[in-house]
């Protein structure tokens, strides 16, 4: 009796404290003007999280429950978001709140909203200083050469490990895992200096002991994951690696918790291997030989040692544990963006043929006069003449964009927005998301056909885009459209890359990596739908339309695709 007084008292708080947060949130809500949804939960909350993982939940609140409530719950969760596009947006308008017991949270999917908030740099200003040395031309020449090679040799494994179909043809059943391998390897050959060969090696072929790097079948000595592996499993069980080991207290002794082992050896191999590449750069004395600042590692021990010898006020450069932070990230989300964006573009072109052979004429034209060998082509004369391949890249962005929301938050203090020409103040402390996807797909930005996969929308030799009414207007090239070859959509429209003064630093690295990547592909080969029967193109459609997000926005299931050669 007594516990049971005990318990419905603590119920009876915790209810008090809920409703008090609550009506608090929705008085703040009230005083800004804006329109506003109240809902009981926070969707990035740690029970949603549990809640969504639960795989029957996401199939009732879609097929079963009213399109306005899912669409709703699902633009509150972070995974399902990208499955709304825009249709909130033209329900409440392009500035609404939703208002929880834990938080506020602004959603803005106007392009000059974007573009205020972005254009903030007082606000929690990014050292720019620290990074510009690391992504440079020499950088972006290495990333082209080693994404050429490990196209090369990803297509011979396929080639080798698929089933034959036609006279020079094969099929692929599963290009994620393969293409996960693909940008990793990039990312270590022109980020960190470690080549790596797209097929394992044998265990008996490293016998040096600080070769700890290479992908054999056994980890090294110490080690529990090779270093692709410890990335591979970060990436599958990120969510688990968090808990692990920034949630759970670290007083907790780890042998009580036996099932998160794998979790806490991936995160510690990790940062040993990083740990180790940061050792291997200062080895090499990059800061004496600025030449050979070719990759990531490089640049930023380079740029502290630039800044601690001049006595620069901008400070001390970035620590070794800063350096190792901005690893973890070029390593996890890094490359698992590309990897995905041209998972969606094999998909979308096996889907659009005449795109496809789009592309490839552009890629021809490009390459004319140039050697036949891929592996020949020289970035400086190559990539700035390859514009079907970067249009391509820009509309796979657009509709599949890899981040579905920017974050960002007001400050300590109220801040002011100007929308339609009337002026809002948000609350302190209010999480703003820049909805990527609702801008992507509006008709005011993009035209009336902006749910189609259009990359000749972008080509600015195209005068029948919609976008070519832009192309008189000036300060439009925001990041990832700095080339004078793309036509622009109206600024803050398009964000993949972020916008602003704390826009992806890593954008050009991508780039390169993707447009020679699919160049290489495309001169050599033409990718099909494994089954092009109409029911094997309504699965293909009905997977790019169940596309969730994690890390980043990713189909759920595998599409078959057939590669192939072409004859000249």
């Amino acid at each position: 009796m007594i516990w049971s007084s005990v318990l419905l008292g603590l119920a009876g708080l915790y209810a008090f404290d809920y409703f008090r947060r609550l009506f608090n949130n929705i008085r703040l809500a009230q005083r800004t003007g804006l329109p506003y949804t109240v809902l009981p939960f926070a969707g990035n909350s740690l029970q949603v999280k549990i809640l969504l993982s639960i795989r029957w939940l996401p199939y009732i609140i879609n097929h079963w429950l009213p399109g306005w409530l899912a669409d709703i719950i699902n633009d509150e969760t972070y995974d399902y978001r990208w499955t709304v596009k825009d249709r909130r947006a033209k329900k409440l308008g392009k500035m609404y709140m939703v208002v929880t017991a834990e938080n506020i949270v602004c959603h803005i999917a106007d392009a000059s909203l974007v573009t205020q908030i972005c254009n903030a740099r007082q606000s929690f200003p990014k050292p720019i200083w620290q990074y510009a040395p690391t992504f440079n031309e020499k950088n972006s020449a290495l990333v082209w050469e080693e994404s050429i090679r490990q196209m090369t040799e990803m297509l011979h494994h396929w080639q080798v490990a698929g089933t034959s179909e036609k006279l020079h043809g094969f099929v692929v059943a599963s290009t994620r895992g393969d293409l996960l391998k693909f940008s990793l390897n990039v990312l270590c050959g022109a980020g960190f200096g470690v080549k790596l060969p797209f097929k394992q090696l044998p265990q008996e072929s490293t016998n040096d002991p600080n070769d700890v790097f290479k992908d054999t079948e056994k980890p090294p000595e110490g080690f529990s994951f090779t270093f692709r592996s410890a990335v591979a499993y970060m990436n599958l069980r990120i969510m688990t690696v968090v808990l692990a080991t920034m949630v759970i207290p670290k007083w907790i002794p780890r042998a009580l918790m036996p099932w998160l082992k794998s979790d806490f050896e991936a995160h510690r191999d990790l940062e040993a291997y990083l740990r180790k590449l940061i050792s291997m750069g200062k080895a090499e004395k990059t800061a004496d030989k600025p030449d050979n600042s070719q990759n990531l590692v490089q640049g930023l021990l380079m740029s502290r040692n630039k800044e601690a010898a001049s006595g620069s006020s901008k400070g001390i450069g970035l620590t070794d544990l800063e350096i190792i932070g901005n690893m973890h990230i070029f390593t996890i989300a890094g490359h698992e963006t590309t990897a995905t964006s041209l998972r969606f573009t094999l998909l979308l072109l096996a889907l659009h043929q005449d795109v496809q052979d789009w592309l490839y004429e552009g890629v021809l034209e490009a390459a004319h006069g140039e050697p036949k060998d891929v592996a020949q082509w020289d970035y400086h004369r190559m990539f700035p003449k390859l514009i079907t391949p970067l249009c391509v890249m820009l509309e796979v962005l657009r509709l599949y964009p890899p981040v579905v929301t920017v974050p960002k938050s007001t400050s300590e203090t109220p801040s002011p927005l100007t929308y339609q020409g009337k002026q809002y103040v948000l609350p302190p402390r209010v999480n703003i998301n820049l909805n990527t996807n609702c801008l992507h797909y509006s008709e005011q930005y993009w035209g009336p056909d902006v749910a189609i996969f259009y990359p000749q929308r972008w080509d600015a030799r195209n005068q029948n885009s919609f976008l070519a009414k832009n192309a008189s207007t000036q300060g439009l090239a925001g990041p990832g459209l700095e080339f004078p070859t793309v036509h622009k959509p109206v600024r803050g429209a398009f964000i993949p890359f972020s916008d602003g003064f704390r826009a992806c630093l890593g954008k050009k690295f991508a780039q390169v990596e993707f447009i020679a990547a699919l160049s290489a592909l495309s001169r050599n080969y033409k990718v099909e739908l494994a089954d092009d029967s109409p029911e094997g193109r309504n699965d293909a459609e009905r997977v790019l339309r169940e596309s969730t997000s994690v890390l980043t926005l990713s189909m759920r299931e595998d599409v078959p695709i057939r590669f192939q050669r072409r004859k000249d």
